[in-house]
């Protein structure tokens, strides 16, 4: 092939190379579900995330402004435990039993429990709770546990933009710092980042016309032959109103491979029936070493933004209702019509689940995978309501409703986090290629090392590296 590296790096789905059995079959999947990095995403610019902007600039897509920024601020307002506070009233109002020396703004807090309760070794590379235990081993909560009072953990966790790193299942180490921060200069592709796989995929079936890509096939197991190649077991599934189910009817679909490349998540990897992958350490890596992070979106439309004109008005708001965290979106320069965030939610979603299975459908975008039912909307208007400290009549009926939840089937989840016990980089260098004797590598995001597994960018540091292993 004569695509460069960073080319390579953005095959989604399933990308199948087909010459009988030549040419390796390639599933790689570069999952944009994740924190900020749906169709409406955005990813970190400069170094942090190279790869992804040099593909950005291979591809010659645009590069625009994302002006809502990241995160929570000074600009924040918070609705916690019932009462409302901007993010300067945290620090005397926050309705929490907090001891004197914890009365500090949240930076500071975050901070002195990283100076006062861990130490490092000389090159810096290890990281400890003063007991002497690697962070790595003990979750957050636990660690949180130990050094902090019940009203100040519970405080953190309420008031931090993301919960899901708090649990038992995640690990302490490089999570300590992720409380809030000002509002970062970022940017993001012109028509949503799922144009970067969208011209992949187009510039990968130009290179040749032996290039096949085939949608909506669950890859069931791998067989090797006595020959040394792959015989491959697809089962087809159909989608339908976002929920992706097999068709039974149809016969299983065989290729064959002489190398695989699997670019699927963590839940696709569980069930996949290869032998490479029931080996102890590897079934063990792929049960536990990563968390699920199950995530919902929601946007509302509006003629207007109503919203900037509340005496609670905020661009990014926190509360401890279902909606989680509220965004002032984005109102259009050349018009009136804005659009509203009403919930960006990593905690439990089975409310909305639930919601989004009564009622009616309201008018959406065209795709009716995100569309919205009446009693969904009504619960977002009820909570909203709580948050801006206004009516339910005061929360207009939005133009169009849509919401995405991360939590089913072929994902599974939005991004992971890495557990307690677990070193990431001597999971990765495992997972990379799991049987010592076969061709087959993993190229999702799902065990990056580097942190970035909540981004394109661990997908594509991965391909690179088992690109080093191919060469």
């Amino acid at each position: 092939m004569t695509m460069s590296r960073p080319v390579v790096a953005g095959f989604v789905l399933l990308a199948m190379l087909l010459v009988g059995c030549v040419v390796a079959i390639a599933v790689l999947a570069v999952r944009l579900n994740d924190k900020t990095n749906e169709t409406l995403g955005k990813e970190k610019a400069g170094t942090d995330h190279a790869l992804v902007n040099n593909t950005v600039h291979d591809l010659e897509l645009d590069v625009v402004d994302f002006e809502l920024g990241l995160g929570s601020g000074e600009g924040s307002r918070y609705y916690l435990r019932g009462k409302h506070m901007t993010y300067d009233e945290l620090v005397t109002e926050a309705p929490y039993n907090l001891p004197p020396e914890n009365r500090v703004d949240l930076r500071t807090l975050y901070w002195n429990v990283l100076k006062n309760f861990t130490i490092s070794s000389p090159n810096e590379t290890d990281l400890k709770s003063l007991d002497g235990v690697d962070l790595y081993e003990q979750s957050r909560a636990l660690y949180y546990n130990k050094y902090l009072d019940t009203e100040t953990f519970q405080f953190l966790k309420d008031s931090a933009s993301f919960i899901s790193g708090y649990g038992t299942r995640v690990s302490a180490f490089r999570s300590l710092l992720r409380g809030s921060s000002a509002p970062l200069a970022v940017k993001t592709v012109k028509g949503g980042f799922q144009t970067i796989p969208q011209r992949l995929v187009e510039q990968f079936l130009r290179v040749s016309d032996k290039h096949k890509f085939f949608r909506n096939h669950h890859l069931k197991a791998i067989n090797r032959q006595s020959n040394g190649n792959y015989v491959l077991t697809f089962q087809v599934t159909e989608t339908k109103a976002g929920i992706t189910t097999e068709i039974k009817s149809r016969p299983f679909m065989k290729m064959c491979a002489k190398k695989v490349l699997l670019g699927i998540p963590r839940i696709a990897l569980e069930h996949l029936d290869w032998e490479g992958l029931r080996q102890e350490t590897v079934l063990d890596y792929i049960k536990n070493a990563v968390s699920d992070v199950q995530a919902a979106k929601m946007y509302f439309g509006y003629d207007n933004a109503w919203w900037r004109n509340l005496d609670k008005a905020a661009s990014h708001a926190v509360s401890m209702t279902p909606l989680r965290q509220t965004y002032d979106f984005a109102v259009s320069k050349t018009t009136s019509k804005g659009i509203l965030n009403p919930s960006y939610n990593d905690g439990d979603n089975r409310i909305w689940r639930e919601a989004m299975k009564s009622g009616e459908r309201v008018p959406g975008v065209g795709d009716h995978s995100i569309a919205m039912t009446n009693v969904s909307v009504y619960l977002a208007r009820k909570y909203l309501a709580e948050v801006f400290n206004i009516t339910l009549d005061d929360v207009p009926e939005p133009s169009f409703a849509v919401m995405s939840i991360w939590d089913q089937y072929p994902i599974g989840t939005a991004w992971y986090l890495w557990a307690p016990g677990y070193k990431r980089a001597e999971v990765e260098s495992r997972m990379i290629k799991p049987s010592a004797n076969d061709d087959v590598y993993i190229t999702s995001n799902v065990f990056s090392s580097t942190g970035r597994s909540g981004w394109i960018q661990g997908g594509m540091e991965m391909v690179e590296k088992v690109l080093k292993h191919l060469e």
